[in-house]
């Protein structure tokens, strides 16, 4: 398990905020999600699991001495780590929800894949196959209640040693498993420690190589773009970029299979239309709160 997973302390994985919003580098295995039920109430294990988001949420709202607690305006799966923007206000929830729904928001993944340089017939491309979810279980279908899924790769690199890649991963739809499904069975390059896309055991030669975690799914939300607003000068849009750094075992796991990493992806960072920002945005009060630890 991770510690800042098991942590009552959750306002240690806020790694950005500013007078709106708060972004967080989440760790794998969290729910987000909150439930009703209150303390004291029996409780199965999947219902205080996903109660710690009620937690995180709270201890968040007295952090940052809120009036209440953020709004929840982003999810990630449980499996995946990284950046998960909550809002402070109801202004900025709507702001941020309206962004989404028009799908202006940048949403960057890095995904470890099983599959060496040869798996890819070009360095890029796009998937755009509809899914279609029955039961819980996502694939991908032509039938008409199949929902359209846009998702564009890159080949970041390859390991020397062993059949395994670095994708970067630029989702603009939102559905239930998408990137799973789309490098599952539209590139055939299952994102390494995916069981339900991919049942077939890793190679011997990834187990002689590199160790690879149990329950561990490597696909990490690497970067989120949102618009934001200055209250002076004549350029008051600007896209303001929150970088959160991978996991220490993502990073082992890439030194070891010999793939190199990009400096932002281990450090994490904030960025203004592109550019390096610093430790800090003015115009919005904003201040990268980079941790002493790792998730």
């Amino acid at each position: 398990m991770y510690a800042a997973a098991r942590s009552k302390n959750w306002s240690r994985l806020a790694i950005y905020a500013d007078r709106g919003v708060i972004v967080l580098n989440k760790p794998p295995f969290l729910v987000c999600q909150g439930s009703d039920a209150q303390d004291g109430e029996d409780q199965k294990p999947r219902e205080r699991n996903v109660d710690k988001f009620n937690d995180l949420l709270s201890d968040l709202k007295e952090h940052f001495h809120l009036d209440k607690v953020p709004h929840t305006v982003h999810r990630l799966d449980k499996s995946t780590t990284g950046a998960l923007v909550l809002a402070k206000n109801l202004t900025s929830a709507r702001q941020l929800s309206q962004q989404f729904h028009n799908r202006s928001i940048g949403k960057t993944y890095l995904a470890l894949v099983r599959g060496g340089e040869k798996s890819f017939q070009a360095r890029s491309g796009e998937i755009r196959d509809p899914l279609e979810t029955d039961g819980g279980h996502v694939s991908i279908s032509q039938s008409c209640k199949a929902k359209f899924a846009a998702t564009d790769w890159e080949l970041v690199a390859s390991s020397p040693k062993v059949p395994l890649s670095l994708l970067k991963l630029t989702l603009h739809t939102g559905l239930k498993h998408q990137l799973r499904v789309h490098l599952a069975h539209s590139l055939h390059t299952p994102i390494l420690g995916d069981p339900v896309y991919s049942r077939s055991p890793i190679s011997e030669k990834i187990a002689r190589t590199v160790r690879v975690p149990e329950n561990r799914l490597f696909l990490h939300s690497s970067r989120l773009c949102f618009s934001r607003f200055r209250k002076t000068g004549p350029n008051k849009h600007f896209r303001l970029e929150v970088a959160a750094a991978l996991p220490s075992d993502f990073v082992t796991l890439c030194s070891d299979a010999g793939i190199p990493l990009d400096k932002w992806d281990i450090s994490g960072g904030l960025f203004v239309d592109g550019e390096p920002a610093g430790h800090e945005i003015p115009d919005l009060d904003g201040k990268w709160l980079k941790s002493s630890h790792r998730t």
